[in-house]
């Protein structure tokens, strides 16, 4: 039986991560908590309760698909820090990015834990509260990864340096919009819309990177 090079695990990484990341996240949003108040823990955890299983497959999916762009980005910063410019940009956004991966897979095994044990409801709604708090600080963070990798390529003509240049404008407004969420606890459903946007801009900037690496 052949074996996969690195390039092409790479590529198959960077491009199905983020898609099955994706949509795990929508699901959640657009389904699970369809129905939820946003500012009310107490109602994420009724509802992640009515939708435990659901809520398990959703937050073990989630990590995977960050973990595959994770090892996708970081083949690539790899490859810039071995070849000139952007090297210093790369190498400051690994471990930002790995943060995010740590970050979202501890927030995701706490929502798992609430969802599966709602009772006492007081000791659900501080899981799904913790949670959140851990995702609010974590996408600050990993949207500086972001801004950092996509510069970093942008200073390259490998990766398509405009399309680098606007995903690294996305990444900004993911990071303000991560800010204005962590001081304004009342716009939480506008910035999760905002957000999901930006991911969905870099899922495509993210498939097109995929595709140049499977394609050498």
């Amino acid at each position: 039986m052949g074996t996969i090079s690195t390039t092409k695990l790479a590529g198959l990484s960077i491009i199905f991560g983020p898609i099955i990341c994706l949509a795990a996240y929508f699901y959640q949003q657009l389904v699970i908590f369809a129905d939820v108040e946003w500012t009310v823990a107490a109602s994420w955890a009724s509802l992640a309760a009515e939708n435990s299983t659901a809520v398990a497959i959703t937050a073990i999916i989630i990590p995977i698909g960050i973990f595959m762009l994770v090892h996708g980005l970081q083949f690539v910063a790899n490859e810039i820090r071995a070849n000139g410019n952007g090297a210093a940009l790369a190498a400051y956004s690994v471990p930002l990015i790995m943060f995010g991966w740590i970050g979202i897979s501890l927030s995701c095994g706490i929502y798992i834990a609430g969802a599966n044990f709602p009772e006492p409801a007081t000791q659900a709604a501080a899981a799904f509260l913790a949670a959140t708090g851990i995702l609010n600080i974590v996408g600050v963070l990993q949207s500086l990864g972001f801004l950092f990798i996509f510069l970093a390529m942008s200073s390259r003509d490998d990766y398509n340096s405009m399309f680098a240049k606007v995903a690294a404008l996305v990444a900004i407004v993911a990071f303000v919009v991560n800010i204005i969420g962590l001081l304004n606890p009342d716009s939480a459903q506008t910035i999760s819309q905002i957000v999901g946007l930006t991911y969905l801009i870099h899922t495509i900037y993210a498939i097109y990177i995929g595709r140049l690496l499977l394609n050498r």
